[in-house]
């Protein structure tokens, strides 16, 4: 089978509107562009004018009898940039879920305002259109509750979770701190002398705040442009200890150690590193979830699909584990050194996890 993903450059002005018919949109630039596809032994070639309709008529009808629906092809935007994390997944998923709903995949990126425009652009779709928004949590709930974002939380259901990239905090090879412990002790017998570094804005320092503030500790957080920006701070000793991320941080494994990683138990790349779950009740500090603000990697729908297409949303979420559970995607899971983080799992089970979330980013707001 030919490669059937499509990459869609669309005008800032669609964008900004989510408008699939505009002259910037994905569906008139196939349109304009032409496009093959080949479905098993059939080929259909389908270019502008009645060539299209003609061909996308004779692909829908050879899989009229595998399913109804969708008819029309799927879009996963992306709320970041392209090449990220976010955007590598998405472009990975999107070959097999093709070949298993039968019509192209197009992946288009749709970065700003935190995840804001993503996240329109899909609520401005009918509520039964193939539609995903690949996004993290809890991104998409802190750009409602923090952002003053122009959509509800709710307005939004979670498929399918693809990844996860607990937060840990880290010190370098050289610190005196050599466990989470004596990070404690210290901070408690030199308040205000320690910081630790954190990208600023976001579930990190966020992160970092809350921890600081459970334990009753006199740190400042300090905040940077971005995660790498943060942790290059503490590799120069600018601050005491850097929050990052499981796998992410992995670029600076040989000069770091962790002290603490907010997780269901032990990472494999950072066994030292003390599971916050066992630690803080020790300091009478409560654990909203193991896994508390950890970074997920995930497909969010229309929550009006579910309410009122539900066996869309069932078709949809059905392919898209079927996907992930690939040979080409599990072989790309396990060349990433990703295993172990990997979900794929639907996005009910862990529902209460985003709602724990949720109420704690609230609470923290307020």
């Amino acid at each position: 089978m030919p490669h059937l993903v499509h990459d869609v450059e669309k005008s800032r002005g669609a964008n900004a509107r989510g408008d699939t018919d505009h002259p910037g949109s994905a569906r008139v630039a196939a349109k304009k562009r032409g496009t093959c596809y080949m479905f098993g032994a059939s080929f259909v070639r389908s270019c502008l004018g009645a060539t299209l309709v003609a061909g996308l008529a004779f692909a829908a009808s050879s899989h009229a009898s595998a399913q109804d629906w969708p008819t029309d092809p799927v879009q996963i935007i992306v709320s970041y940039s392209a090449g990220g994390g976010t955007d590598r997944q998405a472009r990975l998923l999107a070959e097999p879920l093709q070949e298993i709903l039968g019509v192209p995949v197009t992946v288009q990126n749709l970065p700003g305002g935190g995840g804001q425009v993503a996240a329109m652009a899909v609520l401005r779709e009918p509520a039964d259109a193939p539609v995903l928004l690949a996004t993290n949590e809890p991104d998409l709930t802190m750009g409602p509750l923090l952002n003053k974002a122009p959509f509800s939380r709710d307005d939004l259901k979670v498929i399918v979770v693809d990844v996860t990239d607990p937060r840990i905090l880290l010190v370098t090879k050289d610190s005196p701190y050599k466990t989470f412990e004596d990070f404690v002790k210290a901070a408690k017998e030199h308040p205000g002398d320690l910081t630790i570094s954190a990208a600023q804005g976001g579930a990190q320092e966020m992160f970092a705040q809350w921890l600081v503030k459970s334990l009753d500790l006199d740190v400042r957080i300090v905040g940077y442009g971005g995660g790498s920006d943060a942790a290059n701070a503490m590799l120069g000793g600018h601050v005491t200890a850097a929050l990052g991320d499981d796998f992410s941080r992995m670029n600076i494994r040989s000069e770091s150690r962790a002290l603490l990683i907010a997780s269901d138990g032990p990472s494999p790349r950072w066994p030292e590193a003390e599971v916050m779950k066992d630690v803080l009740p020790k300091y009478g500090a409560d654990v909203p979830t193991p896994d508390f603000l950890a970074r997920f990697g995930i497909y969010a729908v229309q929550t009006a699909m579910k309410n009122e297409h539900p066996d869309h949303y069932k078709t949809l979420q059905d392919a898209i584990l079927k996907a992930m559970n690939s040979d080409s995607y599990l072989a790309a899971v396990e060349k990433a050194g990703l295993d172990d983080l990997s979900k794929r799992a639907a996005g009910e089970k862990f529902q209460s996890s985003f709602d724990a979330t949720a109420r704690t980013v609230k609470s923290i707001a307020e």
